[in-house]
């Protein structure tokens, strides 16, 4: 992915809360299709997310991708992108409230 795309996501200042990890977790624990999750923050505060899905499809990995994203969204912006590698999918996702503060999230669903 072009590093001019990142720009916006590198440059946010993600603020954690530690309950996120555990509802990501338990969201993901009833998303269809998912098979196994592993859900970490890192000093800096962004969460990484990794999916193995039941049965990998692009289609599928979308759209667990877009229920997470729906279910972590901030009322002021929300910005992702992705990126199809083989037999994955990588997603950068931001989310905040006015101001800036919100999470960042990279989210890799094989």
């Amino acid at each position: 992915m072009e590093t001019e795309a990142l720009k916006i996501f590198e440059e946010f200042r993600s603020h954690v809360r530690p309950e996120m990890l555990e509802d990501i977790r338990m969201f993901l624990g009833v998303e269809e299709g998912v098979g196994e999750c592993l859900v970490e923050a890192d000093r800096e505060q962004k969460i990484y997310v990794n999916i193995i899905l039941e049965k990998f499809s692009y289609t599928l990995a979308k759209n667990v991708f877009l229920h997470l994203s729906e279910f972590m969204r901030h009322s002021y912006f929300n910005i992702y992108m992705g990126e199809e590698l083989k037999n994955q999918v990588r997603y950068y996702f931001v989310t905040g409230l006015s101001g800036k503060d919100g999470i960042k999230m990279e989210v890799l669903i094989g």
